[in-house]
């Protein structure tokens, strides 16, 4: 393993522990909750929809189910790390706007322990936070010319630092757990506040700030099954498991009313993640075609959020696939991997008394930089996201996103022989 891999490794850790604090999204849902889920897969899976649970790959660490860490050389070190740049488009009634976000995404290390086993390390974002705009559509008037107007900021989200293990206790089983370390900060604001009002003493402006501070471990669990199905084929089933897990956290709730009285209540041990349970399966044809999909369901019903139940359960399911046409082609676009897939969810909170649905639909390429079984890999995604509305005069969301990831793979412990 080189020196060079092992610098970039350390620079890219600290250029993600610093990177904790900026925001890769603007969506003005992610003011709910927790803000926007982020889904854990590998750059392959990125652009097959998502797909993680059933996916199974030699070139690629896929933190969203840990059994796949034993799908790795015993000979190979793998470093990976990505980035995005997200374009989002928003429109209200006649009103339209824009904006333009981005940031480092993941870091991960994948080493081999023996040819049954596999660790990973990584750190990824768990959820989201990034949004400032005000509801014009909710202005009244409430006396003579006056309006009011909701105004909302917030920032930060939920980080993740992973340490996984994996191991095939005989060939066709994998198992696998994660340990994450969950950290980070959530600020959010909401203002209501009055203009041109000719009385100053009845109406007073409000604001709410909200501050939730995580530190916490949570563990998941992963187990895939290899079937033969025939020459150069191959079924994979999958499943990831995610106990109910409390989270130590500092909350607080302050309500400041100008000219009046500031409130603040503090919370404690008001915060849980949900009970998480997932299905998926991919089907690969001769090492060239790879079909997969996936299924979650998040009992967010029954976690806490503020000291409350006040969330919805959460479904999603992945499609997608992808086409290799040959890893040892002289020719270099036939050993390029070309990736489609589309995703659907319904989001884990309530506006306006019901969910909304979060479509994506990705296409991706895997740019190997040598012929083998086993590349270093670039790849690239490109996202189009889009909200599916419950109700025509909520706030429309679209984005597209542009997804650049490293995955390096190279020989480790290899002996040389001289001449």
């Amino acid at each position: 393993m080189s020196k060079g891999i092992i610098i970039s490794a350390l620079l890219c850790l600290g250029t993600a522990i610093a990177a904790t604090g900026q925001n890769n999204t603007s969506s003005p849902y992610s003011r709910y909750g927790y803000g926007s889920l982020v889904d854990g897969t590998s750059a392959q899976g990125r652009g097959m929809g998502g797909l993680s649970i059933g996916l199974r790959d030699k070139q690629h660490t896929n933190f969203g189910n840990p059994a796949t860490y034993t799908a790795i050389d015993s000979l190979n070190f793998r470093f990976e790390v990505g980035a995005s740049l997200r374009s989002s488009f928003y429109s209200s009634g006649d009103s339209k706007s824009s904006d333009f976000s981005g940031n480092l995404e993941r870091i991960g290390l994948q080493i081999p322990i023996k040819n049954w086993m596999g660790i990973a390390l990584g750190m990824e974002p768990y959820s989201i936070v990034g949004y400032n705009y005000s509801d014009s559509e909710k202005e009244i008037k409430v006396n003579n010319n006056d309006k009011s107007v909701d105004t909302y900021y917030g920032e930060g989200g939920i980080n993740q630092v992973i340490v996984g293990l994996g191991f095939r206790p005989w060939k066709p089983f994998s198992f696998g757990c994660n340990l994450k370390f969950l950290f980070g900060d959530i600020t959010t604001q909401s203002q209501v506040s009055f203009n041109n009002s000719q009385n100053k003493n009845f109406y007073h402006p409000t604001l709410q700030s909200n501050l939730i501070d995580i530190h916490d471990f949570a563990i998941s669990f992963g187990a895939q099954y290899e079937i033969e199905t025939g020459e150069d084929k191959s079924l994979v089933l999958g499943a990831t498991f995610e106990p109910k897990n409390k989270l130590n956290a500092e909350a607080s709730k302050t309500i400041v009313t100008t000219g009046i009285d500031t409130l603040t209540n503090e919370y404690d041990s008001a915060f849980e993640l949900p009970f998480t349970l997932g299905f998926g399966a991919s089907y690969k044809i001769k090492n060239r075609w790879t079909f997969g999909v996936d299924y979650k369901i998040q009992k967010w019903s029954d976690a806490e959020y503020f000291g409350e139940k006040v969330l919805e359960d959460r479904t999603k399911l992945n499609l997608g696939a992808e086409l290799r046409p040959n890893s040892m082609s002289k020719k270099y676009f036939n050993r390029v991997a070309y990736r489609w897939g589309f995703s659907t969810a319904n989001t884990y909170y309530k506006v306006h008394g019901d969910t909304n649905r979060e479509n994506l639909i990705t296409a991706g390429f895997g740019f190997p930089l040598k012929r083998g079984l086993n590349p270093t890999v670039i790849n690239f995604t490109v996202e189009y996201g889009f909200t599916t509305l419950s109700n025509k005069d909520m706030m429309s969301d679209r984005f597209l996103r542009f997804v650049l990831n490293a995955t390096l793979n190279e020989k480790w412990f290899v002996r040389r022989r001289l001449e």
